[in-house]
């Protein structure tokens, strides 16, 4: 989890390069109509946009109107961007606030030179600047903008390089570093998405980000990982949406019932032997959603986590299920009042959804969950009888307030903060803290921050001890750490192992897998830093990841 506090990386584009004078080529003509994009940070809502985008008889319009919370206040009554037939920028205009401060801005682009006026209240400020005829215009905070970039895209291939104006008076590039695909299942469709693994080139920083565009040449989602943000069209974000890349041919969609609300969830079955039952039943393997996955497959930057250990398990015999998290994918609940606890119980529901197939061994059946997914697999292991083994990958020890705190102070080293702004924040994190945990007062936070931080699940979050419970669960464990983790350290994975061999139960087992050259994703990488993740030549889980897994669950006790 990254600190709500985090800026889009945008923000700070203000260097000057010289126009690259590359000649602009014909584009395809995208779509018209309207969109909505919904804006997320750390995966909380916290607001939106609503687009048109209009074809005239000179050339294209992109209008606009939102409001966004974080990472600042934003109230944007109009955007309007031109650009002529061939998607060279014409005119800008945005009027709204600003946490509280009414802006305009108008600016004319004429042969290569932006004329920029800015109103502030009172206050006037003019620009001109020379920007690349063919540039795409990328206000800050202006996710309407990327349409014209969705468009630019389309027809770019790997280490193609694209001019942008950061208006008022800022210019940068982008350059295409990878191309793929994805396919997304809406309730009325499936949609074959590109998407475009970008770096925003900036003397200052070089950030990543990804873009994805729709086969009509609309916009779909922007990704700043960096920052934690993601704007997702409207037809992503709702409940019966989901990634389907990791089909498999043992794949069984069923609802499993929780508490007032059913579970949906893919069974994956080995197809190439024939099914026993009983004591003679298959090891079986829930995994375990995180409280902020998206949905059943775990997929982070692009990293199917749980689609490919389901399929790759199944191959090796075993019966794996896993599931949209409650309030999220297409299952029912809702996240808003959901705490650890209450995830946990639905990880229990799935186990014992598996316990009366004929085809599982109820004596071989495992938890496992990837970071934060392995705290609530943790909770489920020690509340379940029926569960007979945990494996937790990449999961952090210490309390979710510790962590927080730890992984601020990780990102501000990041971006090199130091002295008083480096204090400050870490005292704002300590303040909202301590307000959620009802140590302290919200008196002076922002309004914004108490909405996004002020939920049981993130209290329960921030309280909750992963030691107190280790030591509570006489469960066999396996613990699986990548090396090169950046956001959960291997010192984690160490502490655990300490915490856990500590119990004095015989089948309390532990054992620890530390995996070379693998990052958070347990994907290959050479730093397994985050600003990495968008330009990973492998996008797959590590085998040695899956063998581990595999090699551990057969040697577990019980009825063969």
């Amino acid at each position: 989890m990254r600190s709500g506090a985090a800026c889009l990386a945008l923000l700070g584009l203000s260097a000057l390069l010289p126009p690259s004078g590359e000649a602009q080529t014909a584009l395809a003509d995208p779509a018209t109509g309207d969109a909505t994009f919904n804006v997320f940070v750390n995966s909380i809502p916290v607001g939106f946009e609503r687009t048109r985008l209009l074809r005239t008889d000179d050339g294209w319009v992109i209008r606009a109107g939102g409001q966004v919370t974080a990472p600042v206040t934003n109230d944007i009554s109009l955007f309007e961007a031109t650009y002529d037939a061939d998607w060279r920028p014409v005119r800008v205009a945005i009027e709204g606030t600003r946490d509280g401060v009414p802006f305009a801005l108008d600016t004319t682009i004429v042969d290569g030179i932006a004329t920029s006026e800015l109103r502030q209240e009172t206050a006037r400020e003019t620009y001109e600047i020379a920007i690349d005829p063919g540039a795409v215009v990328l206000p800050n905070l202006m996710f309407a903008a990327y349409e014209a970039l969705a468009v630019r895209l389309s027809e770019s291939a790997v280490g193609a390089e694209l001019a942008i104006f950061v208006a008022p008076g800022g210019t940068a590039s982008v350059r295409v570093d990878n191309v793929g695909s994805q396919r997304i299942r809406t309730l009325d469709r499936v949609i074959v998405a590109t998407t475009y693994n970008l770096t925003i080139i900036d003397p200052e920083q070089d950030f990543p980000a990804v873009v994805w565009v729709d086969e009509q040449r609309r916009l779909v989602r922007i990704t700043v990982p960096g920052a934690s943000i993601d704007v997702a069209r409207q037809d992503l974000a709702l409940a019966s949406t989901r990634l389907t890349d990791e089909a498999h041919p043992g794949d069984e969609d069923v609802r499993v019932q929780a508490a007032g609300f059913s579970l949906a969830t893919t069974i994956t079955t080995p197809v190439d032997t024939a099914p026993a039952s009983g004591p003679n039943g298959r090891m079986a393997v829930v995994l375990v959603p995180g409280p902020e996955a998206s949905d059943r497959n775990e997929i982070h930057h692009g990293v199917s986590i749980f689609g490919q250990l389901a399929g790759a398990l199944a191959d090796r015999g075993v019966v794996v299920a896993r599931y949209d998290r409650r309030g999220a994918g297409q299952s029912g609940g809702r996240a808003e009042s959901a705490t650890l606890g209450n995830y946990a119980d639905d990880a229990r529901e799935v186990a014992r959804f598996l316990e009366r197939r004929d085809d599982v061994n109820r004596d071989r059946i495992v938890v496992a969950g990837h970071a934060e997914g392995a705290w609530i697999a943790l909770m489920a292991a020690r509340r379940e009888d029926r569960i007979k083994g945990l494996i937790v990958l990449a999961a952090p020890s210490v309390t979710g307030e510790q962590l927080v705190l730890e992984q601020q102070e990780a990102a501000l080293d990041q971006i090199g903060a130091t002295g008083a702004v480096r204090q400050e924040r870490i005292d704002l994190q300590t303040r909202i803290n301590q307000a959620v945990l009802e140590e302290g007062s919200w008196e002076g936070l922002p309004d914004g921050l108490r909405t996004q931080a002020d939920t049981p699940w993130f209290r329960s979050f921030l309280a909750f001890d992963p030691a107190d419970t280790l030591r509570r669960i006489r469960q066999p464990l396996l613990v699986i750490h990548g090396a090169l983790d950046q956001e959960v350290p291997p010192h984690h994975a160490d502490r655990l192992e300490t915490i856990a061999g500590e119990r004095t139960r015989r089948e309390a087992t532990v054992e620890v897998a530390r995996l070379d050259g693998l990052n958070h994703l347990f994907t290959p990488a050479e730093t397994g830093s985050v600003e990495e993740y968008e330009s990973l030549p492998e996008t797959h889980v590590a085998p040695v990841v899956i063998e581990r897994i595999a090699e551990w669950i057969e040697r577990l006790p019980g009825r063969r």
